[in-house]
């Protein structure tokens, strides 16, 4: 399925020597999405090349695939000498033979044995879009403030527009926006389908009457009501704790009223299934100093402790702009995540450095892991394994992003809300049982393992109705395995576990 092809045409010269270039008419195609062993609808590029040709090729990776007939594909187009200064079209398309796989790759041309420096980057995934949210994480910078942002507004809504079409996401997290009026043309340029919803406080301002709501930083999403209904929105903590609480509160904690975002998002998928996310979209306390470290480490505890009371069971995201990291810190002479209590408690981090080696979100500054996300584990079990990724080809495709855009580079990350078990339970009188569950038990779902084995063992839990709780890679090397599930419910579960060849599904009974 093809999502989005830039209707304009840009034109942007590359030289290679003084007598060679090529002209591109995009740098970037979102492809879309389309299931495992089927080719997508394709999208179509231009190319010229000027100068004198011996050789020219256009070469792209699988599952991404190129044709200048839109019938026959391949990985590698060749061309004659006779194509010089003459408009070509190609065609592109994605054709993933694996499921549940986000891939970007990017077209290469090569002009008489030498590899050009203008790349066309991809982006395409084998996620079923009927039961896929895809999840967009973005710090705007000053969003419609000309003085603070130091930028064009005109050109930054376009440029976010442009940005938000290429991703095409169903829910956007987004912090530093400041002019309600500018975030109301973005999502009306995205189309009918999508609302946007504004948080009505800001630091120093309680509400929107606060004269200083109208030029501080707000929180906001944009979602996509085809698949996303807004069951409510409001200020985590707001309410318990006013901007005269003093230094010793959340006010205080959160940047003097920043409070976190919630909300309420009721999925509605495949057409009848449905399911619900709390989205809690936050804007940290900046500044690398131990005071400010403190008041994110402070912060993070209140909301913590209050998504968990609020919402127990349900599945929860945390997401947006940490100013810190989830493993280690931005403090020098600190060493501990101001979050490591939130992941002590229930929330799992997706976007850990360790994950993202040498990565930044945080434009300019290398290894800057600011723009995050966590997820209770219930949440985490539909998380398409390594989907997340940061949408660092604006910098390549946008011009002069860093001064035009913003200082912080998109976080994009996809949910699979797949509902359905691989394998009926009515096999389970066939496979051949390796574990035991102490049964019945608490939140603490205990393994014992009839034999041990040096591998992992993939552990999936399910609830009555099918729906992923849990999942996850065990060890077995040790007589038992426990495991903490404090979102779970009284009520039967499915466990399944998978090693190699062998399959064992069992029930399992929480009582609390």
């Amino acid at each position: 399925m093809k999502y989005f092809v830039c209707s304009f045409l840009l034109l942007i010269a590359v030289s290679t020597c003084s007598s060679q270039s090529i002209v591109l008419s995009d740098l970037f195609i979102n492809i879309g999405q389309t299931a495992a062993g089927s080719a997508s609808t394709s999208s179509s590029f231009n190319f010229v090349v000027n100068g004198s040709i011996n050789s020219f090729t256009v070469d792209v990776p699988p599952p991404f695939e190129v044709s200048n007939d839109n019938i026959f594909f391949t990985n590698q187009l060749s061309y004659s000498t006779s194509i010089a200064g003459i408009a070509q079209s190609v065609f592109v398309r994605i054709h993933p033979s694996a499921a549940a796989k986000v891939y970007r790759k990017q077209i290469n041309f090569v002009l008489n044995g030498n590899t050009m420096t203008q790349k066309i980057m991809l982006l395409g995934t084998s996620l079923p879009d009927n039961s896929t949210l895809r999840v967009m994480n973005w710090n705007m910078r000053w969003f419609g403030d000309a003085s603070n942002c130091g930028c064009d507004t005109v050109e930054a809504r376009m440029n976010a527009i442009h940005i938000m079409k290429d991703i095409n996401a169903d829910v956007y997290c987004l912090q530093e926006v400041v002019n309600i009026n500018e975030l109301a043309l973005v999502t009306a340029d995205l189309g009918a389908k999508y609302q946007y919803v504004m948080s009505p406080f800001g630091s120093f301002a309680t509400s929107p009457s606060d004269p200083d709501y109208a030029t501080n930083q707000k929180l906001a999403f944009i979602y996509n009501t085809d698949k996303v209904e807004n069951l409510g929105t409001f200020g985590l903590l707001a309410s318990t704790y006013p901007a005269n609480a003093g230094s010793n509160s959340p006010y205080y904690y959160f940047a003097s009223g920043r409070f976190p975002f919630i909300l309420q998002a009721k999925l509605t998928l495949d057409n009848s299934l449905t399911d619900t996310v709390i989205f809690s979209n936050i804007h940290a306390k900046a500044i690398s100093d131990v005071s400010s470290y403190n008041r994110r480490q402070a912060g993070a505890v209140k909301m913590t402790d209050s998504l968990n009371a609020l919402f127990p069971g349900k599945k929860v995201m945390v997401i947006g702009d940490y100013n810190d990291f989830l493993e280690g810190t931005v403090v020098s002479s600190l060493s501990v995540s101001p979050y490591q209590y939130m992941l002590d408690h229930g929330f799992t981090g997706i976007t850990l450095p360790s994950h993202f080696p040498n990565q930044t979100t945080y434009v300019g500054a290398a290894n800057t892991m600011f723009d995050n996300v966590a997820c209770t584990s219930n949440l985490m079990a539909t998380y398409a394994d390594s989907s997340c990724f940061i949408f660092d080809e604006v910098e390549k495709y946008i011009t002069n992003y860093s001064i035009t855009t913003s200082d912080h580079f998109p976080v994009v990350s996809y949910f699979n809300f797949n509902f359905s078990i691989d394998v009926a339970v009515t096999d389970i009188s066939q496979s051949t049982s390796f574990f035991n569950i102490i049964n019945p038990s608490s939140n603490t779902l205990q393994l014992l393992w009839n034999e041990s084995t040096a591998d992992q063992c993939n552990l999936s839990v399910y609830d009555i109705t099918g729906h992923v709780c849990y999942t996850n890679k065990v060890s077995a090397r040790e007589k038992q395995t426990a495991i903490s599930l404090p979102s779970l419910r009284e009520g039967f579960y499915v466990v399944d576990v998978r090693h190699g060849q062998k399959h064992t599904i069992k029930k399992w009974l929480v009582r609390l």
